[in-house]
C-alpha cells in the first residue's frame, strides 16, 4: 500500500487502509517514525509482520509506504535450525548417557566385587566368633546416606564387617587372658611335684630334671607375659588413671638392675633433667611404668653385649615426657627395626632367652596411657627405645589441693 501525505490511499495491493494494523503502521510513517521490526524469530511467530517505511526528503513526509511481509518461509527455517540443534543435543545426550553408564559400570564392578567379598568375609567372622553378630552401639556414620548405592552397600557393608573385627579381636584377646590364666595354676601344680620329684634324683636323671624345670619356667614366663599383654591391650587408649614420678622411677630400677648389667658386663648411667621433679610427673601408673623400664633393661642385659654401656634418661618435651633406655650393644638390622615391637618377633642378632613379647608388652602399657613407644638405631651403634608418655598436670592439681 502505498499513501500520500494526507493518507490518502494512492496504490494498494492485498492490504486495506481498513485494518487497524495497516491504519496504525500508516500513521507511524506519517509521524517520519519507522517500523521497528523484531531482531528474533521463532517458529510460532506471526504469519506475517508489517513493515512501514516513511517517504521524503529530511523531516519533509511526502507519503509511507506498507508491505506485509510473511514470515512462513523464515519461521519453516527457523524450526528447521531448531530441530537439527535440538536432534544433535538429544544425540549427544544419549551417547553421554550411555559412555557414562559403560563407565560407571566399569568403575562400580570392583566395588560390587569388594562388597561381596566382604559379605563373604563377614560371614565367616560371624561364623567363628560367637556373639559377632549382636549389633552393638556405634558412632553415627554419616556416609550411609549419600553417594552411590553400591558405595553406600560397600560402606555399610563394611562398617558392619568393621564391627565384626573389632569384636573378634576382643574376644581373641579375652581367649588368651582365659587361657594364660587357666594355664597358671597347673603349670604351678608341675613345678611343684617336679621340685619334690627332684628330691630324690641322681646323676642323669638330675641333669634332666633340671633342664625340664628351665623350660617350665620358661613356659612359665610366656604364660605371664601373654597376660600381661591380653590384659594391657585390652584397656582403652588413655586410660591409666595414675601418675608417676618418672625420675624416681629411673634412679630406683637403675639401683635394681645394677648387679644384674655389671655381671653382664655393661656400664649404666641415668640422665635425669635438671629443675624441679615436677616436671617429670607422667600420667601413667607407676607399676606400669616400671615393668616398660624392666622389659627395656632386661632386653640390653640379654642382647646388648658385652663391653657396652647402657643410658636410662628422661627429659620433658611439651606436654610429653621423654623416657628413653639407649645402648651401644648389638643393635638392630634396618630390616628388623620396625618389626621388633610385633608380638613373638626375635631379631637376628638376639641369641639370649626370650619369648618377643617385651616390647609388645611395653607398648600396650604405653599406648593405654595415651603415650607412644618408638624404636630407633643407636648413636654410633646399639638400639634406642623412646618411651613418650602424657605429662600430667600437676601445677593445677597442688593449686586446687592448696584452695581446698
Amino acid at each position: 500500500m502505498v499513501v500520500d501525505r494526507a493518507g490518502t490511499t494512492r496504490a494498494a495491493a492485498g492490504l486495506t487502509a481498513d485494518s487497524p494494523e495497516v491504519a496504525e503502521a500508516v500513521s507511524e510513517a506519517l509521524r517520519n517514525q519507522r517500523t521497528r521490526i523484531a531482531s528474533g524469530l521463532t517458529p510460532w511467530s506471526p504469519p506475517s509482520a508489517l513493515v512501514a517505511m516513511p517517504i521524503g526528503t529530511g523531516t519533509q513526509v511526502d507519503g509511507a509506504v506498507v508491505i506485509a511481509a510473511s514470515t512462513s518461509e523464515a519461521r519453516r527455517d527457523v524450526a528447521r535450525t531448531w530441530s537439527v540443534i535440538g536432534g544433535g543435543a538429544i544425540a549427544m545426550l544419549v551417547v553421554g548417557s550411555v559412555i557414562a553408564v559403560a563407565l560407571s559400570r566399569w568403575t562400580v564392578r570392583p566395588l560390587t566385587a569388594l562388597t561381596t567379598r566382604v559379605r563373604s568375609l563377614r560371614a565367616s567372622v560371624i561364623d567363628r566368633v560367637p556373639g559377632a553378630s549382636e549389633p552393638r552401639p556405634s558412632e553415627p556414620r554419616d556416609h550411609r546416606a549419600t553417594g552411590p548405592p553400591e558405595v553406600r552397600e560397600l560402606a555399610r557393608i563394611f562398617d558392619a564387617m568393621a564391627d565384626d573385627v573389632e569384636t573378634a579381636t576382643a574376644a581373641q584377646r579375652r581367649l588368651v587372658a582365659d587361657t594364660a590364666h587357666a594355664l597358671r595354676n597347673p603349670l604351678a601344680a608341675v613345678r611343684f611335684r617336679l621340685d619334690t620329684l627332684g628330691l630324690g634324683l641322681t646323676g642323669r636323671a638330675l641333669e634332666s630334671h633340671q633342664k625340664t624345670l628351665v623350660e617350665i619356667d620358661r613356659l612359665d614366663r610366656i604364660v605371664e607375659d601373654l597376660l600381661v599383654l591380653a590384659t594391657a591391650e585390652a584397656r582403652p587408649a588413655g586410660s591409666a588413671t595414675g601418675v608417676c614420678d618418672v625420675g624416681a622411677v629411673l634412679v630406683e630400677r637403675h639401683d635394681f638392675w645394677a648387679g644384674a648389667l655389671t655381671d653382664a658386663g655393661l656400664s649404666a648411667s641415668i640422665a635425669l633433667p635438671s629443675g624441679p621433679t615436677r616436671t617429670t610427673i607422667a600420667a601413667l601408673d607407676e607399676d606400669d611404668l616400671v615393668r616398660a623400664i624392666d622389659v627395656l633393661l632386661s632386653n640390653a642385659v640379654k642382647y646388648a653385649g658385652p663391653a657396652a654401656s647402657v643410658e636410662l634418661g628422661c627429659r620433658p618435651e611439651g606436654a610429653r615426657i621423654d623416657i628413653w633406655v639407649a645402648d651401644t650393644g648389638r643393635g638392630v638390622t634396618e630390616a628388623e627395626l620396625p618389626r621388633v615391637t610385633e608380638r613373638f618377633f626375635r631379631a637376628s642378632t638376639g641369641g639370649g632367652p626370650g619369648s618377643g613379647l617385651g616390647l609388645s608388652i611395653a607398648r600396650a602399657l604405653v599406648e593405654g596411657a595415651g603415650g607412644e613407644l618408638t624404636v630407633s638405631a643407636g648413636r654410633p651403634a646399639g638400639l634406642r627405645v623412646d618411651l613418650w608418655i602424657p605429662a600430667a598436670d600437676v601445677v593445677s592439681s597442688a593449686a586446687a589441693d592448696d584452695q581446698s
